[in-house]
């Protein structure tokens, strides 16, 4: 996590534990964040200690964390506990947090940040295929298809047209 100028807050899915956490990144500068996951927002303080070692600053509280990372996939130690960590890039995505893992099962597909339910394509019970549009979102001023990790049936669409969504939110899952 580099200081430097304010960006676009960066929207990721962080999978934890078998559990996946809606997670964005808005740089305040001067190595200050915020960071909200699943609509609760932390203030953070970083300082990169050497490569891989971080100070963090969570809340008032002080952390001193290890990172391996190997392309999407951390490790990172806290304390002396383990967490495995995949990250997805969710503005790749549409702002919808994709599971990975749903491609060979249930899938759960939640909102990575607030906006607005544009189209939905399919019917609870309708049929679908990898890659398959589901429903269309809009996230910061872009409309984006959310499609199907893998095939599946729709087991429930929980959004309608024009709806408002929220960070974490789920829209829909298939089976």
């Amino acid at each position: 996590m580099a200081s430097g100028g304010h960006h676009e807050p960066l929207a990721l899915t962080a999978r934890v534990g078998g559990r996946t956490r809606a997670v964005t990144v808005a740089e305040l500068g001067d190595h200050r964040y915020r960071i909200t996951i699943d609509g609760v927002e932390h203030d953070v303080d970083a300082r990169e200690l050497r490569s891989g070692s971080f100070s963090l600053l969570i809340d008032h509280r002080s952390y001193a964390v290890d990172v391996r990372r190997d392309g999407d996939r951390c490790r990172v130690d806290v304390g002396g506990r383990a967490i495995d960590v995949t990250l997805v890039d969710t503005l790749r995505h549409g702002g919808v947090a994709l599971d990975a893992a749903a491609a060979e099962g249930p899938q759960e597909i939640r909102a990575m940040m607030p906006g607005k339910i544009v189209t939905v394509l399919v019917a609870a019970g309708d049929e679908v295929q990898k890659d398959q549009g589901i429903l269309v979102v809009e996230a910061m001023k872009m409309e984006n298809e959310v499609k199907a990790a893998g095939a599946g049936l729709v087991k429930e669409i929980l959004v309608k047209p024009g709806q408002a969504v929220e960070a974490g939110e789920i829209l829909a899952r298939l089976e």
